[in-house]
């Protein structure tokens, strides 16, 4: 078969693909990858040719915030209902629909596996009759979210001289979901399937650094990220003032953001821009983040329980599902001062029930199918 991978930008978007499209390659089949000109070093490393195709993580942002300025002053459950189909839908589709006519024109793959918010593969597998594969990276869309979406997109499916379609278009063919019954269900469509995620960050082709060995092994560790690059300001200062009370090593990611800004680090805490998590996941004993889906699916799948601080976007969704399902807790927006920090932490790191489901949770995750057996599943479609 000839797969084509289309993703938009960003390891949160990238990283779910890697193990399907390895199993894919590793079948024998040929997988080449179109995402953002800022990405295509980052998937050849992973071993896949690429194009270029898609708007990349700054013009797509600046684009959306020019149409959606008040967003962020949305009560933050309901910005996700703006954010999803103004930056995926409205901003991004268009100019990922017209880079990808010419790429299934040169490349003619046999099946499309693309990210959930890469709106533009249906479109275009429809048009042309090419079965497409929905890789979803986090739990089930609400209806009024999937409403929303297929009303960005409606004007390119009707200018394509296509029928607007109805949510049944993240669905057609195959959808792969990462969350066991436990984190919510599967969603209402025949083709929804369960695919256990790996949690591939690119840590797997390096070496871990030296000073890794020494975490955790005297006292407990927090493992503290609020992603690469957050669509909202992350409160630094409150999480190093609530680790700095903790008997407890920390190691804080803090991607793109100037450590000056987040104040003052104390001594148990070691701060980085990027260390991949599966350096660290073994290792923990509490990971906080923002509720990022990678964060959180890589904890989950680690059977490590889990203090969810969201910021934006399906943060919110994530972290709900991770405190419902009793491995977690969610701090909400007044929560967040470093006592109320520091006493969910303690929590996380002392009740046994707390880290008995989560260990549960794990469990759940190891049940669900390994993506190598998607790969005949997708050889039938094609």
């Amino acid at each position: 078969m000839r797969v084509l991978v289309t993703s938009t930008p960003g390891s949160g978007h990238i990283h779910p693909l890697v193990p399907l499209a390895t199993a894919l390659q590793a079948a024998g089949h040929d997988v080449v990858w179109a995402t953002a000109r800022e990405s295509r070093s980052r998937v050849e490393r992973y071993g896949f040719r690429s194009f270029a195709a898609g708007l990349g993580t700054t013009e797509r942002r600046e684009r959306f915030l020019k149409l959606s300025p008040d967003v962020f002053t949305l009560p933050h459950r309901e910005q996700r209902i703006v954010l999803m189909p103004g930056l995926f839908g409205r901003v991004a589709a268009a100019p990922m629909r017209s880079d990808l006519d010419p790429i299934v024109e040169e490349y003619r793959p046999d099946v499309i596996v693309h990210d959930l918010a890469e709106f533009a593969a249906p479109l275009v597998a429809t048009g042309r009759r090419i079965p497409h594969v929905t890789v979803a990276f986090g739990g089930a869309l609400p209806d009024e979210i999937e409403s929303s979406m297929v009303e960005s997109v409606a004007d390119l499916w009707a200018a394509d001289g296509l029928s607007v379609p109805d949510a049944t278009w993240l669905y057609d063919d195959l959808y792969l979901h990462p969350f066991p019954a436990a984190l919510g269900a599967l969603p209402r469509a025949p083709t929804a399937r369960g695919m256990r995620p790996l949690n591939f960050d690119g840590g797997a082709r390096s070496e871990p650094p030296p000073w890794v060995s020494a975490l955790g092994r005297d006292r407990p560790l927090v493992y503290a990220s609020f992603g690469t690059d957050p669509l909202a300001p992350a409160p630094w200062t409150d999480v190093l003032s609530a680790l700095a009370l903790a008997d407890a090593d920390a190691v804080a990611t803090i991607g793109v953001v100037d450590e000056s800004s987040i104040g003052p680090v104390p001594a148990n805490v070691r701060v980085e821009a990027y260390v991949p998590q599966t350096f660290l996941l073994d290792r923990a004993d509490v990971v906080l983040s923002h509720g990022g889906a990678g964060t959180v699916l890589g904890a989950a799948t680690h059977g490590v329980p889990q203090l969810c601080v969201p910021l934006a976007a399906d943060q919110w969704a994530n972290a709900d599902a991770v405190a419902a399902s009793g491995a977690g807790i969610t701090l909400e927006l007044d929560q967040r001062e470093p006592a109320a920090i520091h006493a969910a932490l303690r929590r996380l790191l002392d009740e046994r029930e707390l880290r008995d489901t989560a260990t549960k949770l794990a469990a759940d995750f190891r049940a669900l199918p390994h993506p190598r057996e998607y790969v005949e599943v997708i050889e039938g479609l094609a």
